[in-house]
């Protein structure tokens, strides 16, 4: 190790090659990628809620790699980690979720059964349905058969017929010739629609089902919709009832059984078109407690003076039925209150309603499939049976299937549904 008095010498020449180089040109180290100025303002970083907003792509969390905790120092000076998402408990959580409004689908389901007067969804064949209400038994009946190609065609010269399918598949055309496929009783409830119609709305079907099955408003719009007006047009009730989308529509808060659970909607509403008695009720109808408007319904901002009769949720093929249940849960539950209140509001506060709540139909459109469930309502509880599959649009065959059930509700909603709502905003018990 050299002694100190060898290194003063070093340090000392050290000391004057510093003072003497030349001084550090600031303005071209600005312009470096590495320079650091302490006092120029740095770049603002950009939010997420702000590329949200602009349109630009983000990718959202639970697409993103994991990274590790970030480390934080204690005062002791000693490392620890953050504690994650996942250190929480369950029940606090769940507590979180609730008070959020934002209830998973199953858990929506499970708080529609908690309700002081509960929700259920069961079978047909579930022993605790009520499955021998003669209604029940009737409103299935009638969609089964149709479901199996009985009764679904009405026309009057075979040959005309015959020439209208001849350009369907062999196997279409076989099966639209059998014999149990016409019935002459259905024009009780509405015509046969143009075979061409039916095989349009098939081959758009066809082709949104190709790939990942397209979307859901495409399904709606080329689809779905259009088999409902086709139905509807070709109905004997054609005059007095009507289509009416419901997709933007609100749910009035006191209509909802618990705050918590979310104002979910459905998309179509088959209603009453006002006969005298609705249209003059409707002038005396108070306004809903929430809101200043009128509404036969438990919405205040669309058909509100055209009382619903039969409810149609659609939806793609790639969507799950574990959405759908809560959602036809959800505004059931909702208009079955309104409608009780609409009963209540033009009697005595006494009074006890002595007639049973017809059973009810909804209809659920996944893709190509139809499906119908049929409600029923007690004062303890509603029941929502699950579920007949009443068709397709795969095949003309099929679809026609569809508009026939179809044909069978829309002469329920007149010849059942309609006396039903006259005696439920009466004054008195009919």
């Amino acid at each position: 190790m050299p002694s100190t008095s060898l290194l003063e010498p070093i340090v000392y020449r050290w000391l004057k090659d510093v003072s003497a180089s030349p001084p550090t040109n600031t303005t071209v180290l600005k312009h470096s990628s590495s320079y650091d100025d302490p006092i120029a303002p740095r770049p603002t970083k950009r939010s997420r809620s702000a590329d949200m907003d602009s349109g630009v792509g983000v990718v959202s969390d639970d697409q993103e790699t994991p990274r590790p905790a970030k480390r934080r120092r204690d005062f002791d000076g000693t490392f620890h980690f953050s504690p994650t998402p996942s250190s929480r408990s369950e029940s606090t959580a769940s507590v979180t979720s609730h008070k959020s409004g934002m209830l998973s689908p199953v858990k929506q389901i499970e708080a529609l059964k908690d309700l002081e007067r509960p929700v259920i969804f069961c079978d047909f064949n579930s022993v605790d349905a009520d499955s021998e209400r003669s209604d029940v038994a009737a409103m299935r009946t009638a969609a089964q058969m149709l479901a199996e190609g009985v009764g679904i065609l009405e026309y009057a010269d075979a040959d005309i017929f015959n020439a209208s399918i001849a350009e369907l598949p062999d196997l279409d055309r076989m099966r639209l010739q059998r014999t149990w496929a016409k019935d002459t009783s259905k024009a009780l409830y509405g015509s046969t629609p143009a075979i061409r119609d039916v095989a349009n709305i098939v081959d758009e079907a066809c082709v949104l089902n190709t790939s990942a099955g397209g979307a859901e408003n495409e399904w709606n719009s080329d689809v779905q919709k259009p088999l409902l007006k086709l139905a509807l047009a070709t109905s004997r009730h054609a005059k007095v009832l009507s289509l009416h989308s419901v997709q933007s529509a609100r749910i009035d808060p006191p209509a909802l059984s618990n705050n918590n659970l979310p104002g979910r909607i459905i998309d179509y509403v088959i209603c009453l078109k006002p006969d005298s008695t609705i249209s003059n009720a409707y002038r005396t109808l108070r306004p809903l407690t929430a809101n200043t408007n009128k509404s036969w319904n438990h919405i205040t901002n669309t058909a509100r003076d055209l009382p619903f009769a039969i409810h149609i949720e659609t939806k793609s093929p790639m969507k799950s039925w574990t959405d759908g249940k809560p959602q036809i849960g959800i505004w059931i539950d909702a208009w079955l209150r309104r409608c009780e209140l609409l009963w209540n509001d033009s009697r005595a506060p006494t009074a006890v309603m002595g007639k049973d709540w017809p059973a009810m139909p909804v209809l659920i459109s996944q893709g190509h499939e139809w499906h119908m469930l049929v409600v029923t309502k007690t004062s303890e509880r509603v029941t929502i049976r699950e579920q007949i599959m009443i068709g397709s649009t795969r095949n003309v065959c099929d679809a026609l299937k569809v508009v026939a059930v179809l044909h069978w509700l829309l002469n329920w909603a007149e010849t059942v549904w309609r006396p039903w709502f006259l005696e439920l905003i009466a004054g008195e018990e009919g």
